[in-house]
């Protein structure tokens, strides 16, 4: 038979025969004198047998070997396929978990899902698409930087800028700083600044106190990179005074 018939007798494509011979797993017959290659109920046995074996989840390149085997014992194969089924049992739960904690909090499914519950409240107050935008990519930006150690601290971080009190002050922060023009005067920045200062301050302090173990210079790097791409001449000379201004804060807070 031809490969397309053989192809259709064991419910693969003619492009999977190929790939079988590339691999080595299925012999190529010769060709006949018409030049076309002709196979054998055997090679129909074969192609069944890899089917089955790849249904069951063993990666086609290290078929060979078991196809070939003698197939006296096969506890040894079928252990480590049951093993293999309850590691992606085990994964397929963990993925359920972290979609239903997201669509529990409706939080964006890109975030990580232990800030689901506090992300979500901070994108409610954010003014505009522009802002929640950025927030949600500084959010994964920090999340994935702080690395696992930080997975804690992190989480810590937006638990008490979630809170009720302080989403109120940044939602009337983050309407101010929306607004703010590209030309914007130094006084009309300076007034935001010292309003997020005032407001903020002392939270900051303390966190900077409990975040002090970790290591997020790279972070804060790629954080600003961040911002200077997406926000306006004016936000960004807002965000570097607000730096500069709270770190000054805490250190006189001691």
């Amino acid at each position: 038979m031809r490969s397309s018939e053989l192809a259709a007798l064991a419910g693969v494509t003619v492009r999977a025969l190929r790939h079988y011979h590339q691999l080595g797993i299925l012999d190529e017959p010769p060709r006949s004198v018409n030049g076309y290659r002709e196979y054998t109920v055997h090679h129909l046995v074969r192609i069944l047998r890899i089917t089955r074996l790849a249904s069951l989840g063993l990666p086609l390149q290290g078929l060979a070997e078991v196809l070939d085997a003698p197939g006296d014992d096969s506890s040894a194969l079928l252990d480590e396929l049951d093993a293999e089924v309850a590691a992606q049992i085990e994964r397929l739960e963990a993925r359920r978990a972290t979609i239903a904690e997201l669509r529990r909090w409706n939080a964006a499914p890109d975030l990580p899902s232990e800030l689901a519950p506090y992300a979500a409240l901070l994108a409610a107050s954010a003014s505009t698409r522009e802002i929640a935008r950025f927030d949600r990519e500084q959010t994964i930006l920090l999340s994935h930087l702080a690395g696992p150690g930080g997975a804690e601290a992190i989480t810590a971080l937006y638990a008490r800028f979630a809170d009720p009190s302080v989403v109120e002050v940044s939602r009337e922060f983050t309407e101010r700083f929306a607004a703010l023009p590209p030309d914007a005067s130094d006084d009309e920045i300076s007034a935001l600044v010292e309003h997020l200062v005032t407001s903020f301050g002392p939270l900051v302090r303390d966190l900077r106190l409990e975040l002090a173990d970790l290591d997020l210079s790279t972070a804060t790097t790629l954080l600003t990179d961040h911002a200077d791409d997406m926000l306006n001449p004016a936000q960004q000379r807002a965000l570097v005074l607000i730096e500069q201004r709270l770190s000054a804060y805490a250190d006189d807070s001691g």
